[in-house]
């Protein structure tokens, strides 16, 4: 009537991993958190990989922490190149140099692409395929830390300029 319930298991076991499989695919922070005491954090290092689709060198990415009590704090902007299937990285601080978060205090990231079109160039599209965000304390101690990757982890286009990561 039920079948058989090794057969069962079977086709369940699979299905299972075939699920999980595809779940890994999907980016997922490879680690996100405060490191050790909670502290100010005085500057900032992000490294931006891309995958199929480059970012042109007159795009800007502007990278936002997202506070759990309080507005953004917004750090510096970078450019792009980075040229298909490489990666980059960039020493940061904040956009305003009288801004600070303590590391216990950040919620995420919020990312936005900024296409800046040349003459006879149409809008940028960009594959980001990996980023972290690592910030430091006072004498370069890590104190917060967040990642993800995937393939994409985000396509941005124009009509797409927006990701946020929770961690």
């Amino acid at each position: 009537m039920f079948g058989n319930p090794v057969r069962t298991l079977k086709r369940t076991t699979v299905g299972v991993t075939a699920t999980l499989a595809a779940l890994a695919a999907v980016a997922v922070p490879a680690q996100a958190g405060p490191i050790g005491a909670c502290v100010q954090m005085r500057a900032f290092y992000l490294h931006l990989g891309t995958g199929d689709d480059d970012l042109r060198d007159n795009s800007e990415v502007i990278v936002w922490l997202m506070q759990n009590h309080g507005p953004d704090v917004e750090l510096e902007h970078v450019w792009g190149g980075i040229g298909n299937r490489s990666d980059r990285g960039y020493s940061l601080a904040y956009q305003n140099p009288n801004w600070h978060i303590g590391s216990c205090d950040v919620a995420g990231i919020k990312v936005r692409m900024l296409s800046h079109n040349g003459i006879f160039q149409t809008d940028d599209n960009w594959n980001m395929d990996s980023i972290s965000l690592d910030g430091y304390a006072d004498w370069g101690r890590p104190s917060y830390s967040i990642s993800a990757s995937g393939s994409p982890v985000k396509r941005f286009t124009n009509s797409d300029q927006w990701w946020s990561l929770f961690g």
